[in-house]
C-alpha cells in the first residue's frame, strides 16, 4: 500500500489509474480553483470523504486515497474540481485521476481507442483497448466478480502471477467487506496483447486478465431520499429497489433511505437476482411481494419483475437511464427516463423523462396528478348538483303552479357566471396538503362514483328545495306578483349557486380552513359573479333585458336566508361526518 499518493510508485495502483482513465465513458470540462478550507491537520480527512475512494491494492492492505496533497505548513490548500458529464461513478474516476496527476492522466487520454466493449447489465464488465507504443493495452473494470471471473493472473506489487483460487476467496471477501459498509464496489483489471482481437473475439476480448485491485466508491443517497420514501408510504405508494449492486450496497443504501429497516432484513427481504428465477416458479409469492430490495438483477429479470407485479394488480412505474432498461420502461405501466444521464432510447421509451433526475419530482409529478384529477371530480361534482337544482326547480314549479319560475335568458345568463368563473377556479386550486396521506384510487374506479352520485343528488335537492321554499314563500304568503317571485327565485338561485363552490371541500377538512377557501382565484370569482349579477340589476337598461323588478328589504332578506340555508346544511353535515371520522 506503499506510493499511493504517486500512481508511478505502485504498480497495483498504477494499473488502477490507468484503467480508471482508459475504460471511461465519461469526460471532464474546464476546471475551478477551489480553496479548502481546513488545515493541514483536518485537510487529510476531508479530501478523503470528498474524493469518495477506498482502494485495495493488496490481498488484506487498503488504503484511502487523498485528492490533493497537504502542505506541510498547515496552510489552506488549493485543489482542481472538475466538472464533467457521463455516469456520475465514471466522472468521478476521472476527477480522482486528474486531481492526483494531471500530466499521468494527459498521457493516458491522448491514447488512441482501438476497441471498445460497453458496460453490460449481464456481463457486468466494461473495457477498451488502446494502441500503445508497443502493443495493446486492455483495460477492464465491472463487477468484482465478473472481473475476477475474467482473470487467470494478479498483480501483486512488481510480480505477477497465477489467481489463485485462494486469490480469489480474499478479493470476493474484500468485496463483501467494502460492500457492506455501503460503498459500491468495482473490480480492475487488464492485459497485454501485440495483436489486435479479430472477429467473435473484439466483441468479448476481456478474458485472461490480470486482476489488480479494488475502488469502492462512497455514494450516499441523496438526504431528502429518505423522506421521500416516507412520503411515498403514507401515499400507499411501494418502492421496490431494483439494482445491479451487491446486496451488501444494496442494503446499506436501503437502510440510509428507509426502505428497510436497519437490523429487520426480514421484515423486507433482499433478494438476489440468481435466486429470482425460482420465486417466479413458486405459487405463493409472498416473498416477492415482500421484498424491497433485489439486487444484481439483470435487464430480463427487471422485465419479468414489473410483469410479476402486474399480473397481481399492481400500477408499476419504473425508472432507468440505460438501453437495457428500455425493455422494461416499455412494459411499464409508467416509464420514468432520467434526463440527464438517461440515453436517448431510454427516454424514447418512456411516458416521462425527469429533466433533473430527481426522485423528489417523481412524487411531485405523483402530487399535481392527485390535486388535479381532484379538481377535475370537484369540478364536475360542483357543475352537476346545480345544473341538477336547476332542473328540479323548474319541473316542480312549472308542474305544479304552470308557471315558469326562471327565464330562460336568466338561465343563460346565470349559466354563464357559474359554469365559468367558480367552476374554472375550481379546476386550478392548489389541492390540500393531505392530498399524499391518502391512498392511492382504484384505477378501475370511474370519475364519478356511486358515492359522488350520491352527493350530486343530495346537493342539488337541498339547493332546489331553498330556492323553491323561497319562490313558494313569496308566492303565496306574501301574494307578490309574478315579476317578483322570478326575482327572488333568480337571486336565490344565482347566490345558492355561487356559495355552493365552498361545499367542494373535503369532508377531512376544515370549514374555514381548506383547499376551497385557500384559493385565491375562488374569492375573485366570486367577487366578479357578484359585482356583475349587481350591476345588471342596478344598471336599468340591463335590468329590463333580465326582467329584473326593485325589490323590498324584506325581499333581500328572503333571498339571502334562502341562499345560506343549503350551504349550511351542506357544511353541518361535513362537520358531523368529521368528527365521527375522529371518533372511529
Amino acid at each position: 500500500t506503499e506510493g499511493l499518493d504517486d500512481p508511478q510508485k505502485n504498480a497495483n495502483f498504477s494499473h488502477i489509474f490507468k484503467i480508471s482513465v482508459l475504460a471511461n465513458e465519461a469526460s471532464i470540462e474546464e476546471v475551478d480553483n477551489v480553496a479548502i478550507e481546513e488545515t493541514a491537520a483536518n485537510d487529510l480527512e476531508r479530501l478523503n470523504k470528498n474524493a469518495g475512494f477506498q482502494v485495495s491494492t493488496r490481498g488484506g492492505g487498503k488504503e484511502t486515497i487523498p485528492g490533493t496533497s497537504t502542505p506541510e505548513d498547515g496552510k489552506k490548500a488549493k485543489t482542481d474540481i472538475p466538472k464533467g458529464t457521463g455516469d456520475p461513478l465514471e466522472i468521478a474516476l476521472l476527477s480522482f485521476a486528474h486531481q492526483l496527476d494531471s500530466d499521468i492522466y494527459e498521457d493516458h487520454k491522448k491514447l488512441e481507442r482501438e476497441l471498445h466493449d460497453p458496460f453490460d447489465s449481464e456481463t457486468m464488465v466494461m473495457g477498451t483497448i488502446s494502441k500503445e507504443a508497443e502493443g495493446h493495452y486492455v483495460a477492464g473494470k465491472g463487477s468484482t466478480e465478473a472481473i475476477l471471473s475474467r482473470s487467470k493472473k494478479i498483480q501483486v506489487g512488481e510480480e505477477v502471477r497465477e489467481l489463485t483460487q485462494e486469490d480469489r476467496e480474499t478479493w470476493k471477501k474484500k468485496d463483501n467487506e467494502l460492500a457492506n459498509s455501503g460503498l459500491r464496489v468495482l473490480g480492475f483489471a487488464y492485459k497485454n496483447t501485440d495483436t489486435l482481437p479479430e472477429g467473435d473475439e473484439a466483441e468479448d476480448f476481456l478474458y485472461e486478465l490480470t486482476f489488480v485491485g479494488l475502488i469502492g466508491f462512497i455514494d450516499p443517497p441523496l438526504k431528502e431520499i429518505a423522506g421521500a420514501i416516507e412520503i411515498c408510504k403514507a401515499a400507499g405508494i411501494k418502492v421496490v429497489m431494483v439494482t445491479g449492486d451487491h446486496p451488501g450496497t444494496a442494503t446499506n443504501v436501503g437502510q440510509q433511505v428507509n426502505l428497510i429497516a436497519e437490523g429487520k432484513p426480514e421484515k423486507a427481504p433482499v433478494l438476489h437476482g440468481k435466486h429470482l428465477q425460482a420465486e417466479f416458479e413458486k405459487e405463493d409469492n409472498q416473498k416477492l411481494l415482500d421484498t424491497r430490495i433485489f439486487s444484481r438483477v439483470d435487464p430480463g429479470q427487471k422485465l419479468q419483475l414489473i410483469e410479476h407485479y402486474q399480473e397481481e394488480g399492481e400500477i408499476v412505474g419504473m425508472t432507468g437511464d440505460g438501453v437495457n432498461d428500455a425493455p422494461a420502461l416499455k412494459k411499464a405501466d409508467i416509464g420514468i427516463a432520467m434526463g440527464k444521464r438517461g440515453t436517448q432510447v431510454a427516454q424514447e421509451v418512456s411516458d416521462i423523462v425527469l429533466m433533473d433526475d430527481a426522485f423528489g419530482s417523481i412524487l411531485q409529478a405523483i402530487e399535481q396528478g392527485r390535486i388535479i384529477f381532484g379538481n377535475i371530480r370537484r369540478f364536475i361534482i360542483y357543475q352537476l348538483s346545480y345544473h341538477l337544482a336547476e332542473i328540479i326547480i323548474i319541473a316542480i314549479i312549472s308542474f305544479g303552479l304552470f308557471i315558469l319560475p326562471i327565464l330562460p335568458l336568466q338561465l343563460l345568463f346565470l349559466n354563464l357566471l357559474s359554469d365559468v368563473f367558480p367552476a374554472l377556479a375550481l379546476g386550478i386550486g392548489e389541492g390540500s396538503p393531505k392530498v399524499m396521506q391518502m391512498p392511492p384510487k382504484d384505477p378501475k374506479e370511474s370519475i364519478v362514483t356511486r358515492k359522488n352520485w350520491m352527493q350530486i343528488g343530495l346537493y342539488g335537492l337541498i339547493i332546489a328545495v331553498s330556492v323553491t321554499g323561497a319562490y313558494l314563500y313569496s308566492h303565496y304568503i306574501w301574494e307578490e306578483s309574478e315579476e317578483i317571485n322570478n326575482n327572488i327565485a333568480f337571486f336565490t338561485l344565482a347566490f345558492c349557486q355561487f356559495l355552493h363552490v365552498f361545499n367542494m371541500r373535503e369532508a377531512n377538512e376544515p370549514m374555514f380552513n381548506n383547499q376551497v377557501t385557500r384559493n385565491k382565484f375562488i374569492w375573485m370569482a366570486l367577487g366578479l359573479c357578484f359585482s356583475v349579477v349587481m350591476i345588471f340589476y342596478f344598471t336599468p337598461v340591463l335590468a329590463e333585458v333580465l326582467s329584473f323588478q326593485r325589490l323590498s328589504v324584506r325581499e333581500w332578506g328572503l333571498i339571502l336566508i334562502a341562499a345560506f340555508i343549503p350551504t349550511l346544511i351542506m357544511q353541518l353535515i361535513k362537520f358531523l361526518k368529521r368528527k365521527s371520522r375522529r371518533k372511529n
